[in-house]
Formats: C-alpha cells, sequence, structure tokens
C-alpha cells in the first residue's frame, strides 16, 4: 500500500475559499493523497465521501438543469431565444426592414376603354358584351356566403349570355355576332396596349408583362438578385392572375372561352389592373429550357399551348425548383405548389399581387368585377380576429349582414383574439406592422383599408389540432417542438398573395423552410405579421339542403364554439372522415362524394339541359337554363 501524504497546500488553499470546483472536485478523485483508495469499488468511494457525493450529485443536477433550459429555449415558438434570434438577424442584415402601419391608398381612376378582338373598343360594340338578366324569380340565396356583403350583382345568365363574346355558338346558326378568328389573336399585344392608353391612371414603375426573352434562370446562372426585400420594389397597383398548366394538358373549348374571358373582364375592362399569365409546368426534361432559347421555344410548341396564349406562357421545370430551394428538398407541386410562383414574383415583379388560379375553375358572371369585389373586401376587413372568421362559414340564414358575424366571432373569442400580430417563431421574423394597440383594445379598425397580403377561398383550419388534414405532421426546417410552429391551412390552394410575401417565403424557403401548399400562404403570412382574408364566396349545394345538411356543414356556427374557432372541416370530401356532411358544393376543393357536384351543374346550364329536375341554383325561363353570379370549382374536363 502506498504511504499516505498529505494534499498540497495550494489545493487546500482553493478549497478554502471555494474555487476551481472542477479541479478540486477531480483532484479528490485522482490526486496522489487518493491512490491508495484505488483499489476500492468507485461508489464505495463516493460513499465513504459525503462532500464527494454532494458535489457529484450538485453537477448533475447543474447538467440536466442546463439541458432542460436548452431544450425548452429551442423548442418553444415564444422562448426568449426567439427574440435572440430575431435581433441577431436585424443585426446581420438577416432579417427584412420591418413595415409601419400602411396608408390606405388613393383609388385608381376611371379605366380609359381598351381595344378587344373585333376591332372596337369596350363598350362600342354590343358583341362584346355580356348579357346578364334579372328574372322574375326570387335570386337563390347561397348555402354559404352573400352576394350583399360582396356587393356582387345578382345576375343571371344563359351560358350563351356568358361566353357567347369568346366563341361559345360561333358555328350556331342563330349566332348574330361577330365571327373572330382566335387563331390569329395575341392576347399579350392586347393586354400590354390597354396598359398602354391607361398608363397615366398608375404609378410610372407599373410596366408591360413580356415573357420574351424568358427571365427565368437556373440559381447559379441568374440575372436577377437571389433575394428582393419587400422596400426594394414600388408598388405598381397591377395584380397578376397566374393560371397553371402543364405539358400535353388537353385543351377544350371551355377553356379557350374561360381564359378569354378572364382577360377581357379582368384585364381589359379594368384598364390594365390585372394581367393574365399562364405558368406552364415542362415535364418533360429533355427540354433544356435554361441552356438554349430554341429549346425553351420547341417545348412552347410541343406543351400544345393554344398560340394565342403563347405571349402570355411562362415555362418552369422541377430543375429550375431544385436549383433555387435544394434545402426543401420537395419540389412537387402535390406538396410545394407555391414555389414557381414565388419565383415568378421574384423575376417578375411588376405586380403588387398574384392569383394562382386552375385551370378547372369557372365564372358565371363578370370574372372581373367579381375579383375585385374579393379585393374590396379584403381591404375593408380589420386584421382583429380575420383568423378565426376564417373557420366559420358564412350563414345567410343566421346573420343579416357580416357586422353580425363579425360580432359573433368576436363573443366567440371574448373580445380577444389568439394571434395579434407575428405569431412569434425563431426561423421567421416579423415583417408586418408592429399592433397599434392590444387586440381586447382594438375596436375593429386595425388594418381597416389595407391590402391583404393573402386572400383564401374557402375554409380555413388550425393544422396542429387536425386530425382529418393528411399535411398536419408535413413541416421540416422548424423548431417548434412536437407539433411544428402554429399553422393554418386552406384548401383549395386558390388563393392571392401579395408581392411582399411570395418574396419573403423565396428568401425563407432558400433556407430550407417547408411546410405543405394548403397551408404556405396563411401560414407565412401568419408568422410574418402580414393581413389575412376569406371573403364569404357565395356557394349553392346541387340540391335545396335539409336542415341535416345545414346542420352539418355548419356545426352551430360561431355560437357553439368554445375556444373561438370553428369546428366545420375544411377536409371535408376526402372520403374518410366519419360523419361528414353531403358534399355537393358549387365552391370546394374536393368534386364531393356526390361526383363532380360542380361539372355536373355547370354542364347542366352549358348545354340547356332540358330535364325537369335542374341542379340548384340553376333556373328554366322560356327554355333556356339560367345560371346565378358565381365562382366554381371544381370543373372538370375529363
Amino acid at each position: 500500500m502506498l504511504p499516505k501524504t498529505k494534499a498540497p497546500p495550494s489545493m487546500k488553499r482553493r478549497n478554502s475559499n471555494g474555487k476551481a470546483f472542477a479541479s478540486s472536485f477531480f483532484s479528490q478523485l485522482y490526486d496522489a493523497p487518493y491512490q491508495d483508495s484505488l483499489r476500492s469499488p468507485w461508489h464505495a468511494r463516493l460513499l465513504a465521501s459525503p462532500r464527494l457525493l454532494r458535489r457529484l450529485l450538485w453537477l448533475v443536477v447543474s447538467v440536466l438543469a442546463a439541458v432542460a433550459l436548452f431544450f425548452a429555449a429551442f423548442t418553444t415558438d415564444n422562448a426568449p431565444t426567439t427574440w435572440l434570434c430575431h435581433a441577431f438577424d436585424s443585426l446581420t442584415g438577416g432579417a427584412p426592414q420591418r413595415m409601419t402601419n400602411r396608408a390606405q391608398k388613393v383609388p385608381l381612376a376611371a379605366p380609359i376603354p381598351c381595344l378587344t378582338p373585333r376591332g372596337q373598343l369596350l363598350g362600342n360594340s354590343t358583341d362584346d358584351d355580356l348579357h346578364p338578366v334579372s328574372l322574375d324569380m326570387p335570386y337563390p340565396t347561397p348555402f354559404t356566403g352573400s352576394h350583399d356583403v360582396l356587393g356582387l350583382d345578382k345576375t343571371w345568365m344563359t351560358a350563351e349570355d356568358r361566353y357567347g363574346p369568346y366563341g361559345l355558338g360561333d358555328d350556331a346558326k342563330t349566332n348574330s355576332r361577330s365571327r373572330v378568328n382566335w387563331n390569329e389573336i395575341d392576347w399579350g399585344f392586347f393586354q400590354n396596349e390597354c396598359l398602354r392608353v391607361n398608363q397615366e391612371r398608375f404609378p410610372p414603375s407599373a410596366s408591360p408583362f413580356r415573357n420574351d426573352p424568358p427571365r427565368f434562370a437556373l440559381r447559379h446562372e441568374r440575372t436577377v438578385p437571389e433575394k428582393l426585400r419587400w422596400n426594394e420594389v414600388p408598388d405598381t397597383r397591377r395584380t397578376a392572375i397566374v393560371i397553371r398548366a402543364y405539358d400535353g394538358y388537353d385543351w377544350t373549348a371551355q377553356d379557350m372561352h374561360h381564359i378569354r374571358s378572364l382577360i377581357v373582364e379582368a384585364s381589359l375592362k379594368t384598364g390594365g389592373e390585372f394581367s393574365v399569365i399562364l405558368l406552364v409546368h415542362i415535364r418533360n426534361l429533355r427540354y433544356n429550357l435554361w441552356g438554349s432559347r430554341e429549346d425553351y421555344h420547341r417545348a412552347l410548341r410541343a406543351a400544345q399551348v393554344p398560340y394565342e396564349f403563347h405571349s402570355i406562357t411562362v415555362l418552369w421545370n422541377n430543375p429550375l425548383l431544385e436549383s433555387w430551394y435544394p434545402g426543401t428538398l420537395e419540389h412537387d407541386t402535390f406538396y410545394q405548389v407555391f414555389q414557381p410562383v414565388q419565383l415568378l414574383a421574384h423575376h417578375y415583379p411588376e405586380f403588387d399581387h398574384y392569383w394562382q388560379f386552375e385551370m378547372d375553375m369557372r365564372f358565371t358572371g363578370d370574372a372581373g368585377e367579381f375579383l375585385q369585389a374579393l379585393d374590396d373586401f379584403s381591404r375593408r376587413e380589420p386584421r382583429k380576429q380575420s383568423h378565426e372568421r376564417a373557420t366559420f362559414l358564412y350563414d345567410p340564414a343566421v346573420f343579416a349582414d357580416y357586422d353580425e358575424f363579425q360580432a359573433a366571432v368576436d363573443a366567440a373569442n371574448k373580445g380577444g383574439s389568439h394571434y395579434w400580430g407575428p405569431a412569434k417563431i425563431r426561423e421567421v421574423s416579423p415583417l408586418g406592422p408592429k399592433p397599434p394597440t392590444s387586440a381586447s383594445r382594438d375596436n375593429f379598425r386595425w388594418g381597416v383599408g389595407e391590402d391583404a397580403d393573402v386572400i383564401v377561398t374557402s375554409l380555413c383550419g388550425d393544422a396542429r389540432k387536425s386530425k382529418s388534414w393528411i399535411f398536419s405532421g408535413w413541416v421540416y426546417g422548424f423548431r417548434g417542438g412536437s407539433d411544428g410552429p402554429p399553422r393554418i391551412f386552406c384548401p383549395p390552394a386558390i388563393q392571392r398573395g401579395s408581392r411582399n410575401l411570395l418574396l419573403s417565403i423565396h428568401d425563407l424557403q432558400i433556407r430550407g423552410l417547408r411546410i405543405a401548399s394548403e397551408a404556405t400562404l396563411p401560414s407565412f403570412a401568419l408568422w410574418l405579421g402580414l393581413k389575412i382574408s376569406y371573403p364569404p364566396l357565395p356557394t349553392y349545394l346541387d340540391a335545396k339542403p335539409t336542415q341535416q345538411d345545414h346542420d352539418g356543414w355548419f356545426l352551430g356556427g360561431p355560437q357553439a364554439s368554445e375556444d373561438g374557432w370553428g369546428k366545420s372541416d375544411p377536409q371535408w370530401g376526402a372520403h374518410s372522415i366519419k360523419g361528414e356532411p353531403r358534399m355537393a358544393s358549387s365552391f370546394w376543393w374536393s368534386a364531393g362524394w356526390s361526383g363532380d357536384s360542380p361539372k355536373r351543374t355547370f354542364l347542366a346550364w352549358l348545354y340547356n339541359d332540358d330535364s325537369d329536375a335542374l341542379p340548384t341554383p340553376l333556373a328554366r325561363k322560356d327554355g333556356r337554363v339560367y345560371m346565378p353570379n358565381m365562382m366554381m370549382h371544381p370543373v372538370k374536363n375529363n
């Protein structure tokens, strides 16, 4: 056995004043004075020294506490590290300059009439006019939504009245409109010429949309900055209507009538406030879109896009998305439908807003007036409880007007709001303005007069609470705990996003953040502190609704809400939800249980169905079938 020796005086001094604990602790375990005890088991040595045991326990507790604090700091949405990360981003330039509360925009002057393919100015030829009528019968009350709330005209039209100016019935013996050789029309020219004659109505920054030469390029070959900030691009007071298509799409006469009507009614009638763009997915990778102009134009021709739309078409493919957003790991349209639109806003930033439309949408009234009604409503809507209101269907059988509905949602939320300003998450620095007061003190004034950064067209839900949405756990790149950050999803992804929002999402997706398509715009807007709006679109069931239909859809409305959120499920129609109501809505993400309900209603109108039982809300007068004013989806061609 080694002889016992005394501990060095230096060690006694360190222990006496309580300094250098770690050095003292390990010295007592391993220094020479304790070498004789090394022959004993380690637990025996600890038990023989109470002071050592206390210090070891203190060390273990300290380490566990540090781990717990670290875990809480990096997995809790509103933890102190959230603020530290945002502060660091601001200091290093990673965070954008935050907006101030935006002033209400001055209305544009009245549009100057534009030239049409018939060689006439709009308003000078009845051949270019729609022919809505009033029928001596009550206008059908929508099942959800309201024409009155949106300020929409309660018009009736036959299919010929609606689409006659755009080629429907051209070959009929009864056709009295002048014929147009549509194969020789260049819609890009008409849209840009309309903007030219109306240029004085817009800011100097408003410019024509030109798709040639193509601006898209792979990230490492880009000719535009990698990132654009919201305050680096001036407002133009213009909106892009982006219609999604793909190579090999089976174009029908219905599609042609629909797109022509959008261009004339939304772009030409408004004097250039809208511009229609076809965003076409080239799935055939044998075309070198980004390395050869010849291949780009070959791909355009091979995609079978009708010639009249060539000058408004922009092509994209998956390699483009992969080059810009490698960190998201997913680029399939099913999961990331907005990535091409983000790149469109980045490369073609001459629009303040971008509507994403699908080919299977239809407007049964004037499309431009309908879109302007949605825009006007969203500008009037306050920010307070806008997320909560978006989870309720507007019930015209219960509420006399939107103020009553808003008051009912306010009562369900006890005057408060689940989200007031940005929802604080670590990965996204706030962009929108700071609230001017608390939610409880705001009298539904904040945000009134402000453009909405997101307009959704259907019911929304809380992704973290949903038990039916298949993408509820589809979150990547976030540290918001096991459920992920707070998210709002609003199927279908027929939505309008502001340039400010899309540029911000572009930046954040370069960093590798991703969520599912139907949650992308509303959720990023939630985190950035930007405004969302769900206008009450008028929709109908295909038969007179029963009380069971009504109760099944609305589930008591705001009055039955325990937490201020709606109970109706945006996922109804997935054919997997027990107890869901009868699905036969004129506008929904799914065609529903009863089988292509919007399509059946649309075709009965288009072909002047003479059967005894017309789908609601069609009406027959003097042998002609009439449709009320609404937006329909999905109206499939197959």
